[in-house]
């Protein structure tokens, strides 16, 4: 046989034997000749060759970042496949183990260093952002069954407690993320709103707002041009008339916040008064607080996973705050379901920070909130971990509040430092006040503190900063 014959065909072979998988160029007619590779098999391996020689040229990051894409895209479907499966449920280590092995068994040349539980997690992280859980559907009585009611009175208010009833309080804490607390004399309340206004006037003298002196009897004295402040439910600044810090000194709002806490050192917000406007005849004025968390609800659950109480908020009624003036509105029993909510909800942008969260309107658990109506002198403590908001004021009063938290002071030693993680912490704000001087050394001695309320506001660590 000659070596013309296959002259043209050895050529070909030739060139594409530069890439790899083809036979050994130099080999091919002599292999052919005796016999030891047919000509078909030449020519086969030689089509080959030219296609691997005509195809683009791939950049091998390019050809390695295509392959981690596939493998990512494969963690995702097979975590999908277990979330359809199993709707509404925590996803256990058997499944990412099972995926970390799947990929493995795929993705050979990607090495199993590379493919670790790390990388499923994020791909499961990813899909959850992207895509979300498959929805749970639940029926109405589920649903119901979720959230319990909290008791009750005939006149329409809800069960209350008085401060040493620290159990009782905690167990409602504990069923429903809420509960009711008297806290406060009619006396104390309505020294309050004379403070209140006091303070809103003064306020409007320092920003030059012209017209009559506001009053909380005179719905006249509301209009937008007199009034003082930009916020509709909050006064621009913190409250800081001595009645204010009274009310944040009490001593029956410490035995309810040391119960809750079951610690004897506290610290105290140093926060705004509460007004929302009667809005009987200003419908533009009707506008509630939209339901929303303080901290996202993912960070909260992490911190209750990791032992860390995310806190409590705290609001005391300085009038009664009815269905027509409005109230606060909260989710029975959120807390308790927290955990649940995060599994079956899309993984939200803010959920590595502690920024607020508001919930989607179309959330089905909208449906399940409900009011809480409070007399004058009774504070709703509730957990952050809880979704509130507050109903419109429909009224022809102003609703009317102080907003009061105490937390664990630093000398407490708890796992979290309240005072840095509150906006409002009493040694934060109070600094800042001195410094700005809306408030001064000789105001603080004024308000003649026993030891229970230097201790509270921290002001023995403000001498030292």
């Amino acid at each position: 046989m000659s070596v013309l014959t296959y002259l043209p065909t050895y050529l070909t072979y030739l060139l594409a034997s530069w890439l790899p998988g083809c036979l050994p160029a130099y080999h091919v007619v002599e292999d052919v000749l005796h016999g030891r590779v047919q000509p078909e098999t030449m020519a086969r391996s030689c089509l080959q060759g030219l296609l691997r020689l005509l195809a683009p040229w791939e950049d091998p990051k390019e050809r390695r970042r295509r392959a981690w894409g596939a493998a990512q895209q494969a963690a995702k479907d097979f975590l999908r496949e277990w979330l359809q499966e199993n709707p509404g449920e925590e996803v256990p280590e058997s499944v990412f183990l099972a995926c970390e092995v799947s990929l493995k068994r795929r993705f050979p040349d990607l090495g199993e260093e590379n493919l670790k539980r790390s990388f499923v997690r994020y791909s499961f992280l990813d899909l959850l952002r992207t895509e979300g859980p498959p929805e749970r559907v639940r029926s109405p009585g589920e649903w119901e069954a979720l959230f319990p009611r909290y008791p009750a009175l005939e006149d329409g208010y809800l069960r209350s407690f008085e401060p040493e009833e620290s159990v009782a309080i905690r167990e409602a804490l504990h069923k429903y993320g809420f509960c009711v607390v008297r806290v406060l004399s009619k006396e104390e309340c309505e020294s309050s709103v004379a403070a209140m206004f006091e303070e809103i006037n003064l306020l409007r003298g320092r920003k030059g707002v012209e017209g009559p002196a506001v009053t909380v009897e005179d719905p006249s004295t509301w209009f937008d041009k007199n009034w003082p402040s930009s916020c509709k439910f909050l006064l621009d600044d913190v409250a800081l008339h001595q009645q204010a810090f009274a009310n944040r000194c009490s001593r029956r709002i410490y035995r309810a916040f040391s119960g809750i806490w079951q610690e004897e050192k506290l610290h105290v917000s140093v926060d705004k008064w509460g007004v929302a406007r009667g809005a009987k005849d200003r419908p533009r004025w009707r506008v509630g607080l939209k339901p929303h968390w303080d901290v996202n609800p993912w960070q909260c659950q992490r911190d209750l996973e990791a032992g860390i109480d995310p806190g409590y908020q705290g609001l005391v009624a300085l009038r009664d705050h009815d269905l027509e003036t409005g109230c606060h509105l909260t989710l029975p029993g959120c807390r308790g379901f927290l955990k649940q909510w995060c599994l079956e909800r899309r993984l939200e942008k803010v959920s590595s920070s502690s920024k607020s969260f508001r919930a989607s309107e179309e959330d089905p658990i909208l449906r399940y909130m409900v009011p809480v109506p409070l007399r004058q002198g009774e504070m709703v403590i509730w957990s952050c971990a809880q979704l509130h908001g507050s109903t419109h004021n429909s009224s022809s009063k102003m609703r009317l509040a102080q907003y009061i938290r105490m937390f664990p002071a630093p000398s407490a030693g708890c796992k979290a430092n309240y005072d840095e993680k509150d906006n409002f912490s009493c040694t934060r704000v109070l600094q800042k006040c001195l410094k700005k001087g809306q408030l001064t050394w000789r105001e603080l001695d004024d308000l003649q503190l026993d030891p229970l309320g230097r201790e509270l506001l921290g002001v023995d660590l403000l001498c030292t900063t």
